[in-house]
């Protein structure tokens, strides 16, 4: 029953299985009968999945200083790192339960981190160069079934029935962006599947399907998931043409740098190309980043805390949006998110943990030769598309399951073929004796890696059906209000507030729903509530403010109007309310101050007008 010693073959092929349907069932995941049926789904099996594959390598992990490649150890030591960064941020979140869980409809909190890092772990231990076909065939796989659910969203025939009313390409990922993003990645896949397969009929088979995920991909209207795939495919292009002749190869390369930066220019709208390939929305992202440089300055070591972006961006948002009064609640960059929300305590180890994968995988691919350099050239392109792509893109977790599951790949790979090339005799016979100690013990110990597993998916059910629960009964407020009575809906609103003391976010929903009943006693209980967990909470202050008005409270209301005024200063609706609860109480300076700011901010515009109105009236 000896748990610290090196994974038998069968074990491992187990963990690589967990570790890539992990992957795959996040991406797909969807649960319609939740009020989030796209992000609280993929928590729940991402948590789920990272439990089961936690247990089943934990001899592995146990072992890693003794079995382990030195590439191996210092990917773990940085991923290591990173947990405590995460765990520092999250200490210092000013409202844990997001913290954990994160943003309402993101999900992107500590617990989802963990996760993602507990697959990017375990995978950098459990995979060689004989298994990594696995990790192209289940991405390859996962791409093939979104690109055919995309089809049926292109032909009417979508059997969810999303109430969509934009591009309906969302796929299982809620958004154009991120089904544009996937399929971009998994696409690099399938082009690798279709060109390493000896049969015709694969071979075809796998042509048909990337021709579909290219169809959606294009469909989707977003240029991510396109910029990704031309990263990957012109890195596996390029491999193959090396080994083909290495003279081609080099010229080969040569070319695809002179073409490749007059497209990457036009992305960022320079250069004769970028009327063509430039999208208007990299400007709203322009706000975002702004946004996000302002937190960290002001934030610099833990950052506005853990998936807090969304409180803090009016604060800092530029005076002159793109869209005025557009609000986001993400940096829709995930570096720039997490340079945000966690500050130099997390952004630092991420950087490290890519920039060394990057490193790592780069020098393989250099040093391997034959069929190994073509499934490292594949693998390469999907992690390097990745790293681009996370520039511009959200960190849904969808899409973001597959930079850690690949980022562990990577480096299990990679360590391998520093194995197979550079390891002398000594190193060698370790490996043996490795092997030889997995074989004798791998059976014997399996029952308690089982029972290991079995407890942490008890554990990580524990923390993640209470979520799923909140989001139900949201759902059945929103959808079912018939199934009660005028008598019995506001009492349930009420009962389960009750229920839902630390969770601000849910309280939010519940008080809104309330306000739509008319029931604006019961509503400012709840929002009273969210004030107390959360004092930047804007609707919080947004709510109380709304209520003690609609009371006839003004003078109650100010304080949360001024609130708001920090919370949100280019808001002159916010404003203007602020003046008449002040000229209510026989403030006039202070109405006069407020008018001033307005015309300051916005000369001559509607809102400076209605602002010196209300004086003269």
């Amino acid at each position: 029953m000896k748990l610290v010693r090196a994974l038998s073959d069968v074990e491992a092929r187990k963990v690589q299985t967990f570790v890539l349907l992990g992957g795959v069932f996040t991406t797909l995941a969807i649960w319609t009968k939740l009020e989030d049926p796209i992000n609280l789904p993929k928590m729940f099996v991402l948590a789920l999945s990272a439990a089961a594959v936690l247990g089943l390598a934990l001899p592995a992990f146990l072992s890693a200083r003794k079995f382990s490649s030195p590439i191996q150890q210092i990917g773990l030591g940085l991923i290591v790192l990173f947990c405590l960064g995460l765990l520092v941020a999250t200490m210092a979140t000013d409202v844990k339960y997001t913290a954990i869980f994160g943003e309402y409809r993101r999900n992107n909190g500590f617990l989802s981190y963990c996760a993602l890092v507990i697959l990017m772990a375990a995978a950098s231990l459990v995979f060689n160069l004989k298994s990594v076909k696995r990790y192209f065939t289940f991405l390859g796989i996962a791409g093939l079934i979104l690109s055919f659910y995309g089809i049926l969203q292109g032909l009417g025939k979508d059997p969810v029935g999303w109430n969509i009313v934009y591009n309906p390409f969302i796929t299982t990922l809620g958004n154009p962006n991120f089904t544009s993003g996937f399929l971009g990645l998994a696409g690099i896949a399938i082009l690798y599947l279709a060109l390493d397969a000896k049969d015709r009929k694969y071979q075809a088979i796998y042509a048909v399907g990337l021709l579909a995920d290219l169809y959606i991909l294009w469909r989707s209207g977003s240029i991510q998931g396109v910029f990704g795939f031309a990263i990957g495919a012109a890195v596996i292009i390029l491999v193959k043409i090396w080994l083909i002749n290495r003279r081609y190869g080099q010229v080969s390369l040569l070319i695809a740098a002179a073409l490749g930066t007059p497209v990457a220019l036009a992305v960022l709208n320079v250069g004769p190309l970028a009327s063509r390939l430039y999208q208007g929305t990299l400007r709203n992202r322009l706000d975002y980043w702004n946004a996000a440089i302002g937190m960290f300055k002001d934030h610099p070591i833990f950052g506005v805390g853990i998936d807090r972006f969304g409180e803090y961006y009016r604060e800092y948002a530029v005076q002159n949006q793109v869209v005025q009064g557009q609000i986001t609640d993400n940096a829709h960059s995930i570096y720039l998110q997490l340079l945000a929300t966690g500050g130099l305590i997390l952004f630092i180890p991420y950087i490290l943990l890519v920039l060394f994968i990057t490193y790592v995988g780069l020098k393989s691919l250099i040093k391997s030769q034959g069929d190994d350099k073509f499934q490292m050239g594949a693998i390469f392109g999907v992690w390097l598309a990745t790293i681009a792509v996370n520039i511009v893109t959200v960190d849904n977790l969808g899409v973001g399951v597959w930079f850690w599951i690949t980022g562990g790949v990577l480096v299990a790979v990679s360590a391998n073929q520093v194995q197979i090339n550079d390891l002398d005799q000594g190193h060698k016979d370790k490996m043996v004796k490795g092997k030889s100690t997995k074989s004798a013990n791998s059976e014997s110990a399996f029952p308690v890696t089982y029972l290991a597993s079995f407890i942490l998916v008890i554990l990580a059910l524990v923390m993640v059906v209470p979520a799923l629960g909140k989001s139900s009964a949201l759902y059945n407020f929103k959808n079912n209000a018939s199934s009660y009575t005028t008598d019995t809906y506001v009492p349930a609103l009420v009962s389960e507030s009750k229920s839902a003391s630390n969770n601000s976010q849910y309280l939010i929903q519940l008080a809104n729903l309330a306000f739509t009943q008319n029931a604006v006693n019961e509503a400012f209980v709840m929002i009273d509530q969210i004030n107390k967990i959360d004092s930047r909470s804007y609707y919080g202050n947004y709510f109380a403010a709304l209520a003690l008005e609609a009371l006839n409270k003004r003078s109650e209301a100010i304080r949360y109007r001024e609130r708001l005024k920090e919370l949100d200063p280019w808001n002159n609706v916010n404003l203007i309310e602020l003046i008449k609860n002040y000229l209510s109480v026989g403030d006039k300076a202070s109405a006069e101050d407020i008018v001033a700011v307005i015309k300051r901010n916005y000369p001559g515009s509607q809102s400076d007008i209605d602002a010196s109105a209300l004086l003269v009236g």
